[in-house]
């Protein structure tokens, strides 16, 4: 309201004031007077403002405790395999089983005779003369090392023939001999090129470097070793042939 009060004077004023500059005599007739305004009552100042009170410093924030560090996981064992258990279905009762009529036997075949496999078919053999000696081999080095030392006896009509790969001025001996042998010298023509008969065992006590060496008079590439006194007995003699048979047949050239 105070506000409307105040422009309604200035206009007032300027008309004063414009009147008095035109130097009019006549008065002017003013405009009714208007009605006294009543002041409006002052405004009650506003109460000072109220200060807010002074914010509470955040309490400093609380340090959380160091968490304890979880506990290792415990292995767990490891599970042992299942064995799985299969149930026999149950059995199912068979009928009573009718007995078989009796067989009637038939008739026992006859028994045949067994037949021997010919010796000279696989048994190696060595012949001179009219007379064959079966034999058994010493090939090897240490076959032919061995030879007949340790045995208690050869049978008679028996023999052991060695194999050389060649002629050679061979040396034989007669350690941990129990009985006494005739050698006979084959050469690889198979020629009897010489025999030592009767050799005798070692003496009671008497060491290897004693022991007599025996050796062909030409050199020899076979030497079949027979009981003593067999050779002069099938009334053999150097420069006879030698034939190998059995599992030696065909091989070596005899």
């Amino acid at each position: 309201m105070r506000l409307l009060v105040i422009p309604i004077l200035f206009v007032l004023f300027a008309l004063i004031a414009a009147c008095t500059e035109s130097g009019l005599a006549e008065p002017v007739a003013l405009p009714p007077q208007l009605p006294t305004l009543t002041p409006l009552p002052e405004a009650s100042p506003l109460p000072p403002s109220t200060l807010l009170p002074t914010a509470t410093p955040a309490a400093a924030a609380t340090t959380l405790p160091t968490s304890s560090p979880l506990p290792a996981a415990t292995e767990l064992p490891t599970p042992a395999p299942l064995t799985a258990v299969v149930e026999p279905p149950p059995a199912t009762q068979l009928p009573t089983a009718v007995p078989a009529p009796t067989a009637v036997p038939a008739p026992t075949a006859p028994v045949l005779p067994k037949v021997e496999a010919a010796p000279d078919s696989i048994q190696p053999s060595v012949t001179i003369g009219d007379t064959t000696w079966p034999v058994d081999l010493a090939v090897t080095p240490a076959q032919r090392s061995q030879g007949l030392s340790g045995r208690e006896d050869l049978p008679q009509g028996t023999g052991m023939l060695f194999i050389f790969e060649q002629d050679q001025r061979l040396t034989f001996w007669m350690p941990d001999m129990n009985f006494p042998l005739d050698m006979v010298w084959i050469d690889s023509g198979c020629q009897v090129v010489d025999a030592t008969l009767n050799a005798p065992i070692p003496e009671p006590g008497q060491g290897l470097a004693d022991l007599p060496r025996f050796s062909p008079g030409s050199p020899a590439r076979f030497v079949l070793e027979i009981n003593a006194g067999e050779f002069e007995k099938a009334g053999l003699e150097a420069g006879e042939t030698a034939v190998f048979g059995g599992a030696l047949r065909g091989q070596y050239g005899c």
